[in-house]
């Protein structure tokens, strides 16, 4: 996790940081699988499913097909005349528009690997220790952010430019992102502990100042998704229960008041200072480009689907049908919503897997209210996890970077943690 967040806060394939972050991804997953057992996979089976079955898709869009095959998908027009005007032939194609795009998207599996080889083999101790590990990752994350806020010039990727608050990060979208996911988790930290030897006073002390920290960053990356997300955690933070207020021998109305008033005077200060960055884009209501090239993208559907373009593949692909009205100096480089992009690409099967995800998803909520004690908190934080990355994915992309891919992972871990797996803690 420390080698993810110092070198995979980059969706871009190009990044030098996944020369070493790759292959020690592999070696990492090679490693954990040396001790893996059919036990460890059959716990967590839907996760490995879900997992398995994204990888054999991808693998699939590289597989050479023979040319009445490649040759008769939709929207392959334009390569046969390529073909045909350079004089190739009949040649072998796979079904991705992009192969090497589409390796890239195989390969960038191995982070996600790494973490569920590793996590699935964790006890409820390691369960806790890996929050703790996440949670001191992301806080410190948000204090680089807070370096950038005051105008020190930390600039950790080629494309990140140098006054975006985006901590470990080359996007504040992606930062702000994993600054939501902070209260969930410091949440979880203070109600059940991570397993440090440390006196339960000072982790929640840790945990409630990571919070207060978090809030006014939120504003400061300018981020609107972010600070739509951030809001939707701290409700849920509340509403599903893994704040341990109960213990607090205050009154219920008092409690949630004291809480929400501190979130308020945060907000409140912040805009004071004129760093509201988020709160700011949103007045100045400028033309944002999603929403045309959401609109183009459905219009060029009927054009690739049922199979798609290829995993991976989206920039090429846009590239042939783009409308004029939307070319500029800077290129289409993903969809910014991922539902559209992964029918996009991966077509229908893309869609069923997805759809086979939620009905997992559903499964886990069910399970996670019939929990008790700290396997229900993991799960329900698993679970929010995956909820507020999705609601960031309606309009972004945050898991395509590999930071959190890994926390995605995990959380799906957490999501799906048997009840037997926290037993022995719980009765400590």
């Amino acid at each position: 996790m420390l080698a993810v967040f110092f070198a995979g806060g980059s969706s871009w394939s190009d990044e030098p940081h996944l020369i070493l972050l790759r292959p020690l991804a592999f070696a990492v997953a090679a490693i954990g699988l040396w001790s893996l057992r059919l036990e460890d996979i059959r716990q967590f089976w839907a996760v490995w499913l879900i997992f398995g079955l994204a990888a054999l898709l991808t693998a699939s869009h590289l597989v050479p097909l023979p040319y009445d095959w490649w040759s008769n998908l939709p929207g392959r027009r334009v390569i046969l005349d390529i073909d045909k005007a350079v004089g190739l032939g009949q040649v072998s194609r796979p079904l991705s528009m992009s192969p090497e795009a589409t390796m890239n998207a195989l390969l960038s599996l191995s982070v996600p690997l790494a973490v569920l080889v590793l996590a699935s083999q964790f006890d409820g101790l390691r369960q806790r220790r890996a929050l703790g590990v996440v949670l001191l990752l992301s806080f410190t994350s948000a204090s680089v952010g807070l370096l950038q806020a005051t105008g020190a010039d930390i600039v950790l990727y080629s494309r990140q430019e140098f006054y975006e608050v985006a901590g470990l990060f080359a996007n504040r979208n992606h930062q702000a992102a994993l600054l939501a996911l902070i209260f969930p988790m410091a949440a979880v930290a203070v109600s059940a502990g991570v397993g440090m030897g440390l006196p339960r006073k000072i982790e929640a002390f840790a945990g409630a100042s990571m919070c207060l920290v978090a809030v006014p960053l939120v504003l400061i990356t300018g981020s609107r998704t972010g600070m739509l997300v951030a809001g939707v955690s701290l409700a849920l933070v509340f509403a599903v229960g893994l704040l341990p207020l109960v213990r607090v021998p205050i009154r219920p109305w008092a409690r949630y008041s004291a809480a929400f008033a501190s979130v308020g005077a945060l907000v409140w200060a912040t805009i004071l200072v004129s760093r509201d960055l988020a709160i700011k884009r949103i007045e100045d209501g400028k033309a944002d480009l999603r929403g045309p090239v959401w609109q183009s993208i459905v219009d060029m559907l009927p054009h690739y689907l049922p199979w798609g373009t290829g995993v991976g593949s989206y920039v090429e692909a846009y590239q042939v049908l783009e409308p004029d009205n939307l070319l500029r100096p800077a290129f289409s480089n993903h969809a910014h919503n991922e539902g559209l992009e992964i029918l996009f690409t991966a077509g229908i099967p893309g869609a069923a897997l997805v759809f086979l995800a939620l009905v997992f998803l559903a499964v886990a909520v069910w399970r996670a209210l019939r929990s008790s004690g700290d396997a229900a908190l993991f799960k329900r934080l698993g679970i929010v996890a995956i909820i507020l990355l999705a609601i960031a994915s309606i309009s972004d992309y945050p898991v395509r970077t590999p930071i959190l891919s890994a926390v995605f992972a995990l959380a799906a871990i957490w999501a799906s943690s048997p009840q037997s797996l926290f037993h022995k803690s719980d009765h400590h």
